[in-house]
């Protein structure tokens, strides 16, 4: 798949995914190739005439629908890839209600995104069965691409129109988020149910489904609030599509009931100061800092989430407990003494010198903390 500017063309499709118009030239395609890339895409192509932020051409394959099935990736990597840092990309489907809420169901690949979305988009608007882009506002922004669909005898995933299966167009009112649900399909009959899932455990899944999460602008501090406002996540177990059905309706009706507020919002402190990389000459002793994230925040019950970036580019969220975030955010190239203060000052320990070395020892580990002599 090759990339090249944007240029005003007529056989330049644009459509929209997730925020970003992505332009699909259709120029080195033969005519039954370029119609079948129109067909597969109509429900996605763009309302605006301006030009598309980034455009590619579709690679050929054999046969048509390989192309279909490479070019829908392609416009995915394009979509997420693009310079948005203040915008959620999550790998997810999403359901619009008539009033433009829309409910998003993570999971991982194989846990029935795109079965839900075929089957639960003929009573609710199909927003995407592959990526959501969210706002810190909660606004979401909808990419109706081609569902991809497994099938029999065939060893690439068919790309099927979503007006072809029979699925809802948008609601007229604006997108916004509704509720977090995790998938959690389940072999065999058993009773489906909506469980509560924690903000710790959540945070950790939904990052872990999350694309570009270290160029984006305090990605943590926006989950956390986004939990707080639809009131937290839930994690859905079921078998069958059929199933979830009535669970959504249940989930809607709920957060009809509470007005998308079922708890108070926590607080946070915003991302961690930026550290001096200078020259520090320490009084006496190591002195300790914290290493610079991508964000922090704070949690309910004294927990602390933080989002380091990886040699990889991927980025790894780890939750401090106890006092450790004491110590993280006390570590200004700070004496361990100093550092025993301020756990002090939070916590009872019966040993506050113990559980600071043991603390800090883990965090040095963890490579949160570094020491200067």
């Amino acid at each position: 798949m090759s990339s090249r500017a944007s240029s005003p063309a007529a056989n330049v499709m644009t459509v929209d995914a997730v925020g970003v118009r992505i332009g699909i030239d259709l120029t080195a395609l033969d005519p039954p190739e370029r119609l079948a890339v129109r067909s597969a895409w109509r429900s996605a192509v763009s309302a605006s005439s301006a030009q598309p932020d980034r455009t590619l051409s579709p690679q050929r394959f054999a046969e048509t629908g390989e192309m279909l099935a490479h070019l829908s990736g392609a416009v995915t990597h394009a979509a997420v890839t693009a310079p948005r840092h203040d915008r959620w990309m999550l790998h997810a489907a999403g359901l619009a209600r008539p009033d433009g809420g829309v409910v998003v169901l993570i999971g991982r690949s194989g846990a029935g995104k795109t079965t839900a979305s075929r089957f639960l988009a003929r009573q609710w608007g199909y927003v995407s069965d592959e990526t959501i882009g969210i706002d810190a506002d909660g606004t979401v922004h909808a990419y109706r691409k081609p569902l991809s669909v497994i099938t029999d005898g065939v060893g690439f995933k068919v790309q099927r129109a979503p007006e072809d299966l029979g699925l809802q167009p948008l609601p007229g009112a604006s997108l916004h988020l509704s509720r977090l649900v995790l998938l959690d399909r389940q072999p065999g009959p058993s009773a489906a149910a909506l469980v509560s899932v924690p903000d710790v455990e959540a945070l950790a899944e939904l990052t872990r489904h999350s694309s570009a999460l270290t160029t984006t602008v305090r990605p943590v501090q926006t989950i956390v609030q986004l939990l707080a406002k639809t009131g937290g996540a839930v994690r859905a177990q079921y078998s069958e599509a059929r199933d979830l059905v009535p669970l959504l309706d249940d989930l809607t009706a709920a957060h009809a009931a509470v007005g998308g507020t079922a708890r108070p919002e926590p607080g946070w402190s915003g991302n961690a100061p930026p550290l001096d990389d200078g020259d520090v000459t320490p009084a006496s002793g190591t002195r300790f800092r914290r290493v610079p994230v991508v964000d922090w925040c704070r949690l309910d019950d004294g927990l602390l989430a933080v989002l380091t970036a990886e040699t990889s580019g991927e980025g790894t969220v780890r939750v401090l407990a106890g006092v450790a975030p004491e110590i993280w955010l006390a570590a200004e190239y700070t004496l361990f003494e100093d550092l025993v203060d301020a756990v002090t000052r939070r916590h009872r320990a019966p040993d506050a010198t113990a559980a600071t070395r043991a603390a800090l020892d883990a965090l040095v580990a963890a490579g949160l903390v570094t020491g200067t002599a």
